[in-house]
């Protein structure tokens, strides 16, 4: 399945012109509160400079590139765990997704008003993490003395770790702290699947700003930076990029140049929800078809094969594989195959970032 990145914040911090910039589509864009009630859903391919080398190189019959999910999800406000501006409502497409984008108004105008008054990035992040936090509290407020029942009428169940870590998740909530924050172990992150916990989600600040400042962010920029770090700030003009949806890439590619920057709004967005999860990029090619696909860094090959379908794990015999680098310089598949560069790997093999695999599978 694709990544799915859910896009929050405030009412009118320009969430819905951000999407549009992402998809191309048509989400409302209005300058009042709650003008999205229901998500829109787009699907944006991953720029993969790497996969249209491959294609020119080994001339398959398709390629597929990866893609993301994005998710416009309603402003939030004060108050929405209690239901306030549907806020429950709201919160339930949070739960679904698997990283959270928060888009923070950083752009001064008067026409489009702010639901608390004024600017203010740091409060307006505080407001919609509080939020979080106390939905996933009122879930663990359930689940702890539930859980507790079951342990004890029952001191074999297997559900004892599922307890240990909601009681630790509870008590850490308690005091202001989120799940990602507690530095839970991957056997705790497991146990707590099940109740999708929006302070267990990992959190990229998008920092929107004015047309005029995409190349030199001012100051309200500056604090987030100072308060959560320059890898989880992206300063983007959601405006800005909106309006260069109908441009070609080429005509993209020059306005970008023109900011000294490297990439645009949305590629680097793209990538950084990539960093965000800590996800890599593996080809396949089998039957003349050359694919991209996702895979947290770290997985093995036969995690990899259960990727593209869980029978192809079941049966995992061996994958044949090379970097994207080595296939590219040697000229194509048959080539590299012809000189003895394949590798063979077993089931354990850990894939790597660009790899090539072709997987051999009992059906």
């Amino acid at each position: 399945m694709a990544l799915s990145i859910g896009i929050i914040g405030l009412p009118n911090v320009g969430k819905s012109t951000l999407f549009n910039a992402l998809v191309g589509d048509g989400a409302e864009v209005s300058h009042y509160p709650f003008c999205t009630v229901a998500p829109n859903v787009g699907t944006v391919e991953v720029p993969d400079p790497r996969l249209e080398w491959l294609s020119e190189v080994i001339r398959p019959q398709s390629t597929t590139p990866t893609n993301i999910h994005f998710v416009d999800i309603a402003g939030l406000v004060q108050g929405a765990n209690q239901g306030a501006g549907l806020g429950n409502q709201f919160l339930a497409h949070i739960r679904e997704v698997d990283a959270l984008v928060h888009v923070v108004r950083c752009f001064d105008d008067a026409q489009i008003s702010h639901v608390d008054g004024a600017i203010d990035p740091l409060r307006d992040i505080e407001t919609i993490e509080t939020e979080l936090l106390l939905a996933d509290l009122a879930v663990m407020e359930k689940a702890v003395p539930y859980l507790d029942k079951v342990v004890r009428s029952e001191p074999r169940s297997t559900r004892t770790q599922e307890l240990a870590t909601c009681a630790k998740v509870l008590k850490g909530l308690q005091r202001g702290m989120g799940a990602v924050a507690m530095g839970l172990t991957s056997e705790e992150r497991d146990a707590l699947v099940a109740y999708s916990l929006l302070t267990a989600k990992p959190m990229l600040y998008a920092a929107n700003v004015g047309e005029v400042e995409a190349d030199a962010p001012g100051p309200w920029v500056d604090r987030l930076v100072h308060r959560y770090g320059a890898d989880q700030v992206l300063v983007i003009s959601a405006q800005f990029e909106a309006e260069m949806v109908g441009l070609s890439q080429e005509e993209r590619a020059e306005f970008v140049r023109e900011l000294g920057l490297e990439h645009g709004g949305i590629e680097r967005l793209v990538q950084a929800g990539y960093k965000l999860l800590d996800l890599i990029t593996f080809y396949t090619l089998a039957n003349g078809k050359l694919q991209a696909w996702q895979l947290p860094r770290g997985e093995k090959a036969s995690k990899a094969a259960g990727r593209i379908h869980t029978d192809m794990e079941k049966g995992f015999i061996r994958a044949e594989l090379a970097s994207c680098e080595q296939l590219i310089n040697t000229g194509g598949w048959a080539p590299l195959k012809a000189a003895g560069q394949l590798r063979s790997e077993g089931r354990d093999y850990v894939v790597a970032d660009g790899d090539v695999i072709t997987f051999l599978f009992k059906a």
